[in-house]
């Protein structure tokens, strides 16, 4: 029987349930600890300068997204990314394999606060603890306010966050506690003039740098030259501690040793994700029937866009959505 329903977690997973959760009845309402909602499907405003700092892009191959794809693109949410991708291993450049690539316009956040908006989302808001009784599920947020009771909950957090919240479903809570997610530091960096550079975007198969795109190469971005950087897990595990002030300048110093001499610095900030990619992850969603409890996220389904997507898709078709 439809009710009310929490979903715990404002990326696009979340969102994705909680979308289909409200089109089948439920009274749901989405709680996030951030700002603003989006996860990693975010982006960075610096006065002038705009960055996607998390998710890069988006493809689309799962049939249950296709439909979604042609609404977006048809309203203007999103639009293809056609600028020149590269997979680079040592000194060896190769074209990216080919596919169509979509972001969001003007940047990967505004996708999420378009669903956001037609949802009853709370932001500033960590819930740390849930509990089961008879007439429901219980949140409590680290205010110590409660909130309840919730016929349904869905968790679309990433899952070590995920793992303390499931006291009451050990079942569950195994399975998430299992799951291994590594970080990584996101460099923003404005050049003063062009870098030396002859791809939009590469895949950097070794070195300290796993990914390094041209932001002003995506459709409605500022045609500043600003590119964002992802440090490899290992480089980020090892510069963990490092002040974030100092991230920008070093992965400059990663991308002089292997590209050679680049321009100076107009400006330059560092995101560290905490919870970036997953191993050992279950795929597409978790749910316990009993207990009206579902787990989503992009780290159950390959850490991508779409898989965030297709997550939600499932755990929603769980709640027989």
């Amino acid at each position: 029987m439809p009710g009310r329903a929490l979903v715990i977690g404002g990326g696009l997973a979340g969102l994705t349930a909680a979308g289909r959760l409200r089109d089948a009845g439920r009274d749901v309402v989405v709680v996030d600890k951030g700002r603003r909602p989006g996860g990693r499907a975010n982006t960075r405003e610096h006065d002038m300068h705009r960055f996607d700092h998390g998710a890069q892009f988006f493809t689309v191959r799962d049939p249950r997204v296709t439909p979604l794809l042609h609404d977006w693109l048809h309203t203007g949410l999103v639009a293809p990314w056609e600028g020149r991708l590269v997979r680079i291993e040592g000194d060896t450049i190769n074209p990216a394999k080919p596919a169509p690539r979509y972001v969001g316009v003007p940047g990967m956040i505004d996708l999420s606060l378009a669903l956001a908006a037609t949802l009853n989302v709370r932001t500033g808001i960590r819930i740390e603890q849930l509990n089961r009784s008879e007439d429901g599920w219980w949140a409590t947020d680290s205010e110590g306010l409660v909130r309840g009771p919730f016929a349904e909950v869905v968790v679309a957090v990433p899952a070590p966050q995920a793992a303390p919240l499931l006291t009451d479903a050990p079942g569950l809570q195994a399975v998430v506690a299992s799951v291994d997610m590594a970080p990584c530091w996101a460099a923003m960096l404005v050049f003063e003039r062009p870098a030396p550079l002859d791809f939009d975007g590469a895949f950097v198969s070794d070195g300290p740098i796993s990914w390094i795109a041209k932001n002003a190469s995506k459709p409605r971005r500022p045609r500043a030259e600003a590119w964002v950087l992802h440090a490899t897990p290992d480089w980020t595990r090892r510069h963990w501690e490092t002040d974030r002030t100092h991230i920008p300048a070093l992965l400059v110093q990663e991308m002089e040793g292997r590209w050679g001499p680049m321009p100076g610095l107009d400006f330059g900030r560092a995101h560290r994700w905490g919870y970036a990619l997953a191993t050992g992850a279950p795929t597409g969603a978790l749910y316990d029937p009993e207990l009206r409890l579902g787990i989503c996220g992009d780290w159950c389904a390959g850490g991508r866009v779409e898989g965030a997507i297709v997550s939600g898709i499932e755990v929603s078709d769980f709640f027989g959505c």
